[in-house]
């Protein structure tokens, strides 16, 4: 199954939408011609609004202590308003992170512990928070864990029938007279879609939930804690506050109609905060240099395999092909879409603000672009790349072996191998395909995705009893992909 930044039906997907193929796959036309340019960073920058990504973008690259920022397009379409780094985009789902953040100073603090259950902070009558003996769990919600569902209401289910543009509105309507009371009776009818602690999937939920416990430890409104926890420290803005027109940038559905803005007090703790680039700049400094305890804590791996993606408190830790620790997050909203990663022994970091609905994966792509035109391309990568096509990916496990005794510090995650591969099946070479996908699969038997990915490939090669196999093991992993139980479905029924 292939990540990505829209709301999946099962997610992993948006949570580990994680690192293209090669760095900045989807930039790389640009980038050769950015590197031959007086600033390269700049440049990627313009073409990325130049090729319609997004009306505007705003960049904000942390390194070694300095921060520069790069902007391009127009903020507001009406107004004429250009990009710049005080310029407040909606930062979605990064929002969890300052949620979690709150939560790890409670913990330093010995207010909270990661394995209370969480009905340890609410009335009763949540008996619904358990599924199996297990309840949900404080380290559940922040490792993304919880197995909450996305959204209570469902939205989804409830506007489904509405076209995109009219949904959009609907949600924000309806959050617009949603509150926190509201949220808890609802939460009350709300079920488990599987074993707390199991699977990583996108939860709303689990963050909103997690700022109202945040508020019930301390006896304070989430906005306060913010502002004592985060935003004074670090110098930034309020987050939730509301922002003088001028400085608001408009966010844009892809089709370029103008979409609602989505700041309720009831979405904040999961993807309701806005703030500029200069206040992100802010932020993520303040992680790079980690020197406050409760941020440290933060960046812990909680859950995860060590040669795989983990999960820290909603940071999605993981390695570069060089063996470069990272950790990133993504958001979007009805209008925006945000991404920001740091690499703390590089002493870099790079957070882009672009409003447009649906530039998730691309905003990651600029990401990654920057950082490979300002570090290089790793030489192992590039070694195994140039390896693979000349063989026409004729023995994958082999040349891996061999590229990986040349480069020892060759890294090959999950995600990141099976991006490559997704990459050669937009490509059309479903046979290339399904050799970098089989690789992941021996590398990685227990993961549901990975088997997943290897039967799309399978199929789309004219394999169809090994399809059925593969699709057969992900849904023996995991019983909720329900993508796969579809398309097995239909296999199944063709002649």
């Amino acid at each position: 199954m292939q990540h990505n930044a829209t709301r999946p039906r099962l997610n992993r997907r948006q949570l580990l939408a994680l690192m293209p193929a090669t760095a900045g796959a989807a930039l790389l036309p640009s980038l050769a011609r950015a590197t031959t340019s007086a600033d390269p960073v700049q440049a990627l920058v313009d073409e990325f609004v130049k090729s319609g990504k997004a009306p505007s973008v705003s960049v904000a690259v942390i390194r070694d202590g300095r921060t520069r920022f790069h902007n391009a397009g127009i903020a507001n379409r009406a107004t004429g308003a250009p990009a710049s780094e005080h310029m407040v985009y909606e930062i979605g789902s990064i929002s969890k992170t300052f949620t979690s953040l709150i939560l790890a100073h409670a913990i330093r603090e010995g207010r909270a512990s990661l394995d209370d259950d969480v009905r340890k902070y609410l009335p009763a009558g949540y008996d619904n928070l358990v599924r199996d003996g297990r309840p949900v769990r404080l380290a559940d919600m922040v490792t993304t864990t919880s197995a909450l569902p996305d959204n209570v209401p469902d939205w989804m289910a409830r506007f489904s029938k509405l076209p995109p543009n009219e949904l959009a509105f609907a949600v924000a309507k309806l959050l617009d007279g949603y509150d926190q009371p509201q949220f808890l009776a609802d939460l009350k009818g709300a079920l488990l879609v599987d074993v707390p602690g199991h699977l990583p999937r996108h939860s709303n939920v689990a963050s909103q939930l997690q700022g109202v416990v945040a508020e019930r430890i301390y006896g304070a409104p989430y906005d306060a804690l913010l502002a004592r926890f985060v935003e004074k420290p670090l110098g930034m803005r309020a987050g939730g506050a509301s922002v003088p027109p001028a400085l608001f940038a408009i966010g844009y559905a892809t089709d370029g109609t103008e979409r609602p803005t989505l700041a309720m007090p009831v979405i904040r703790a999961a993807g309701g905060l806005h703030y500029s680039a200069a206040d992100m700049a802010r932020y993520l400094a303040g992680q790079i240099a980690a020197t406050d305890p409760a941020i440290a804590l933060t960046h812990q791996p909680l859950f995860g395999a060590a040669d795989a993606a983990r999960i820290g408190f909603h940071w999605v830790i993981g390695k570069t092909a060089d063996s470069q620790t990272y950790l990133r997050h993504s958001g979007g909203t009805l209008g925006f879409s945000s991404y920001c990663d740091f690499y703390p022994a590089q002493r870099y970091g790079v957070v882009v603000l672009a409003n447009s609905s649906g530039a998730q994966s691309t905003a990651q792509g600029l990401a990654d672009a920057i950082h490979a035109a300002l570090f290089g391309a790793p030489k192992g990568l590039v070694a195994l790349e140039a390896a693979l096509e000349k063989s026409d990916y004729a023995d994958v496990p082999g040349t891996i072996a061999l590229t990986k005794a040349r480069f020892p510090e060759l890294h090959l995650n999950e995600d990141f191998v099976n991006a490559w591969g997704y990459r050669l099946l937009r490509d059309k070479r479903p046979a290339a395909a399904r050799g970098i996908f089989a690789w992941n699969v021996s590398a990685y038997p227990d993961s549901w995705n990975a088997h997943d990915s290897l039967a799309e490939a399978l199929a789309e090669a004219g394999d169809k009893p090994g399809a059925i196999a593969e699709y057969r093991r992900s849904l023996e992993l995991n019983p909720g992909n329900d993508n796969g139980r579809e398309v097995l479905e239909k296999l199944q029924k063709q002649p």
